[in-house]
């Protein structure tokens, strides 16, 4: 699993990378790309609870409340995507590195699918 065996230190790792421009700026990008769309109560409702789900099963295995935070982040953005059904290359590499059990947090893995063809 993604976070076994996870260290503090490389915790701390992780979040100093996502700091990096590199990372930050990306995600900034792909984020002010869709942070006007507007979505129905029911499809927030849940996003949200797909996030709390996250947020809270990456606490429970780190005891980090900030790697929690940008996973859920991410997987928000990525389901905001998903559901406005916006292609992006950078927000489906993201989903991808996840799905190969990697936190994204510099370079992410390439994916030659679409965003909807990893999801299904």
């Amino acid at each position: 699993m993604i976070l076994d065996n996870i260290t503090p230190e490389k915790i701390d790792k992780i979040l100093d990378n996502r700091d990096s421009s590199e990372f930050s700026d990306r995600w900034m990008n792909a984020y002010q790309a869709i942070e006007e769309k507007s979505t129905d109560e029911e499809t927030e409702d849940k996003i949200s609870d797909i996030r709390k789900e996250i947020f809270v099963s990456t606490f429970r295995n780190t005891g980090s409340s900030d790697l929690p935070a940008y996973i859920s982040d991410d997987f928000g953005l990525i389901c905001s995507y998903f559901i406005h059904n916006i292609e992006d290359s950078w927000v489906t590499n993201l989903l991808f590195t996840y799905l190969n059990h990697q936190i994204p947090d510099g370079e992410l893995m390439k994916s030659e699918k679409t965003l909807k063809e990893l999801v299904q």
